[in-house]
């Protein structure tokens, strides 16, 4: 059979989205995984329906529902090669603010759900010739930002959980790899962008000087699922706009004339 098989978590999200258009475009075939399947089914019909795209409703936060989706996968495809989980939230509020309610919360969301994803992915894969998982951390986990510490925190936990998965199952020919984006423009990253000038500090700081689109960090979390990179294992990929080189000092707004 032509091309891979992947399970994309957070499937009609931004970068899931994205990236389910990306692999479909160049031959693969993706399972869409999420909670509401209205928006999975509309977008596996868009991507070609059954042939190349299918919904499976579920919570990443229940191994169960992921494992039920790996059998889905198999049973509709014949085989899965890999997964890329593009679950998370955006918390941002200082230590002292964050309530023990919102850093589990934060803890389950991002970091959970990419173990368990990873863990009903890897239990097929392994032992099926191998292949590719691809976690979403952030810049944040690294460097030090704003009132980001209980995402930071989570995002941290994905970084080792990649490094650490990446040494267990190499013999297993399963590689595992992260990306780490900056600020994304993104349906979960609105409410951080509802102001004019809120927006204008953000893309001042990245070095680039403009945010990150879905389909720049989707790009790279199929290059990482592809064959072009079956000998990198254990990295973290930066997709921040250089903001992980170092601070950039805020461009000087141009005045209207």
């Amino acid at each position: 059979m032509a091309g891979h098989v992947y399970l994309i978590t957070g499937g009609a999200g931004g970068i899931g989205s994205s990236l389910a258009q990306i692999l479909v475009e160049r031959g693969d075939k993706v399972v869409l995984f999420g909670r509401r399947v209205e928006p999975l089914e509309a977008l596996a019909l868009d991507l070609g329906g059954a042939a190349s795209a299918f919904a499976v409703a579920g919570d990443a936060t229940r191994a169960a529902d992921l494992d039920q989706a790996v059998a889905a996968a198999v049973e509709q495809f014949g085989r899965l090669d890999g997964l890329a989980h593009c679950v998370g939230s955006i918390v941002l509020k200082p230590l002292h603010l964050t309530t023990p309610e919102e850093f589990a919360t934060v803890l389950e969301t991002n970091l959970t759900t990419a173990f368990l994803a990873a863990r009903s992915v890897v239990n097929h894969v392994r032992m099926h010739g191998g292949g590719s998982i691809v976690l979403v951390s952030s810049v944040a986990a690294t460097q030090g930002l704003n009132s980001h510490e209980a995402i930071a925190s989570a995002k941290a936990g994905i970084e080792g959980l990649v490094r650490s998965a990446a040494i267990s199952y190499a013999r297993q020919n399963v590689r595992f790899n992260a990306v780490a984006p900056g600020l994304t423009q993104t349906p979960l990253a609105a409410p951080l962008l509802r102001s004019e000038s809120a927006r204008a500090f953000s893309e001042s700081i990245h070095p680039l000087g403009r945010l990150g689109r879905p389909e720049d960090i989707a790009r790279v979390i199929a290059f990482l699922l592809g064959e072009e990179t079956s000998w990198v294992t254990g990295q973290v990929w930066g997709v921040d706009g250089g903001l992980s080189a170092g601070y950039a000092p805020p461009r000087p707004v141009a005045a209207k004339s």
